[in-house]
């Protein structure tokens, strides 16, 4: 049985023989609640024995795992490296004794929690929504922000899958890409568009924190030509920000294609092409490989990329 499988150290490291099963669903519930005491109540356990094991644990790591936080406990790097490999292993333990059954979506409930950044949601969260509407009237969705860590919230169990770029994804998930866009330039109706890149350099920008995120393409590209950055008036932390700030002001955007058309069925806007070769933006869909044949999330990776159009390449 496959306990650990920890690349970022050598697996001798630990010191295996102290490890028993006990131990990591004690680290588990550590790792969930932040807290002895609440880990000592989800395991049924006393406080003083919950403690024993956590001193036990950090002798097999050789890390102390958890410093004191306020009332509770901050984990230590080595801890947080530890979360995504240790729900894998522990919910393989968990299908040897209960076999995971068949997803009906005609007639089963299900709650799913999505990490999406808003581009991912305008170019693939509204055929997503339509096609559970008609075929899976029990499944509730809930999308999360792409902040901070994103990839913690998929170790925690906090959500099962996210939209995000292959840089996302840890050694302990898997990943299928599925959206690959152009760029666009958006402005309000009647402001010209850049028809050269000397026009686009001299107009004021609208900046997308989260275009970060997405590897800078535009300034990436920029650089590639030796060219200044742009000039950028305004920044913002998502594309929907820049959406309304560009609909109302004479600023320019440059915006992942489906976004900018999007945009612009809604509101009075002029798209056109960026004058620069720009790499496209990429999303994968991110799981944990703990997920990997859980049939309800089996059945929601083939949604989704079936709303997109796609088939399955799992």
């Amino acid at each position: 049985m496959r306990l650990l499988h920890i690349s970022d150290e050598p697996i001798q490291n630990m010191k295996l023989s102290g490890l028993d099963l006990d131990l990591l669903i004690a680290l588990d519930a550590l790792l969930d609640t932040g807290s002895v005491s609440a880990a000592a109540g989800r395991l049924h356990r006393s406080q003083p024995a919950v403690s024993r094991m956590l001193g036990r644990l950090r002798e097999c790591f050789d890390d102390p795992l958890f410093v004191p936080h306020g009332r509770g406990l901050a984990p230590t790097p080595r801890a947080i490296a530890l979360r995504g490999p240790l729900k894998l292993s522990l919910s393989e333990v968990q299908q040897l004794f209960n076999p995971p059954r068949a997803f009906d979506p005609l007639r089963d409930k299900a709650h799913f929690r999505i990490v999406s950044s808003d581009y991912a949601a305008v170019a693939l969260m509204g055929s997503i929504v339509s096609w559970l509407h008609d075929h899976a009237p029990h499944v509730h969705i809930s999308l999360l922000p792409v902040t901070g860590n994103p990839e913690n919230l998929l170790a925690s169990g906090e959500a099962e899958i996210m939209f995000g770029p292959q840089e996302f994804c840890p050694g302990w998930c898997a990943s299928t890409p599925f959206i690959e866009d152009s760029w666009m330039c958006v402005r309000r109706k009647g402001e010209p568009l850049p028809t050269t890149l000397k026009e686009y350099l001299q107009m004021a920008h609208v900046a997308v924190h989260i275009e970060r995120a997405f590897g800078n393409q535009v300034d990436e590209a920029l650089r590639k030509r030796g060219r200044a950055t742009r000039r950028v008036q305004v920044t913002v932390p998502d594309f929907s920000a820049a959406v309304f700030i560009t609909a109302n002001s004479p600023l320019l955007a440059t915006l992942p294609s489906p976004v900018a058309r999007a945009a612009s069925n809604l509101l009075s806007m002029e798209l056109g092409e960026v004058p620069l070769r720009v790499r496209g933006s990429s999303v994968s869909m991110i799981w944990p490989r703990r997920l990997e044949r859980d049939p309800p999330h089996v059945w929601l990776r083939q949604a989704v990329l079936d709303s997109a159009g796609l088939s399955f390449r799992g």
